[in-house]
């Protein structure tokens, strides 16, 4: 009885949640914007990768990373765990490319917000 309070709670908990892509306090979804660009860079001595958001913000040195739930910067293990985790809150691929700067790899990948 107690298992099926706490999935009816969870369920109804995230029936009303509404998908978040916050990137350093600004969540992109509620943005009037259609593209997003997600540039993923290696992380030195580590498996898992930067990954920054360029969506037409202005200039900044500081790059743009995407939050987690605690406001800390979300870590991703490949390009591949970033589109996902995209997808899963309202953006779709549309294209990618790599740029090879002498060994220091950057993928770039151009996302467009899901029709509703």
């Amino acid at each position: 009885m107690k298992k099926m309070i706490a999935i009816m709670a969870f369920g109804l908990m995230t029936f009303g949640a509404k998908a978040q892509v916050v990137v350093d306090g600004t969540n992109i979804n509620d943005l009037d914007i259609k593209y997003v660009e997600l540039v993923g860079q290696a992380k030195l001595l580590s498996l898992s990768i930067k990954v920054f958001v360029d969506y037409g913000q202005e200039f900044s040195w500081k790059q743009q990373t995407i939050k987690n739930t605690e406001g800390k910067n979300a870590s991703f293990n490949s390009m591949v765990n970033a589109l996902n985790f995209m997808d899963q809150n309202g953006w779709e691929y549309v294209n990618n490319y790599l740029i090879n700067n002498n060994g220091e790899l950057t993928y770039k990948f151009l996302l467009k917000k899901k029709d509703k």
